[in-house]
């Protein structure tokens, strides 16, 4: 038994994400230790509406940038967190962008 056997719930279903519309939507996040190395996301401003996360289903990290397949209160989606640099100051900061509209499948489990 792997790791990820072991610590799966055999009663929940997978859940399939099928991409519905590539975006990219400057947010504001809002995360639950804002001094930490590696706060967790707790929620995001979109179009003056508050997204609250409640999964963080994976996240992967590609040159520079680290995206995060969410669910939240108000359906799927993609975020991005990449760093940009002021072009006179050179200085460095993070940025956060919805990236993709996700609709969310539940598949039962097979034993």
């Amino acid at each position: 038994m792997s790791r990820g056997e072991f610590y799966r719930d055999p009663d929940l279903p997978e859940l399939l994400f099928v991409e519905r519309a590539v975006v990219t939507d400057p947010v504001t996040v809002e995360v639950d230790r804002p001094g930490a190395v590696h706060p967790r996301v707790t929620g995001f401003w979109r179009h003056e509406h508050f997204y609250r996360v409640i999964k963080i289903v994976e996240s992967r990290y590609e040159a520079g940038e680290t995206f995060y397949r969410t669910v939240t209160d108000r359906g799927c989606l993609d975020l991005r967190r990449f760093r940009r640099i002021h072009p006179r100051t050179m200085r460095v900061s993070v940025g956060w962008e919805v990236c993709a509209e996700l609709d969310a499948m539940e598949i039962p489990r097979t034993r």
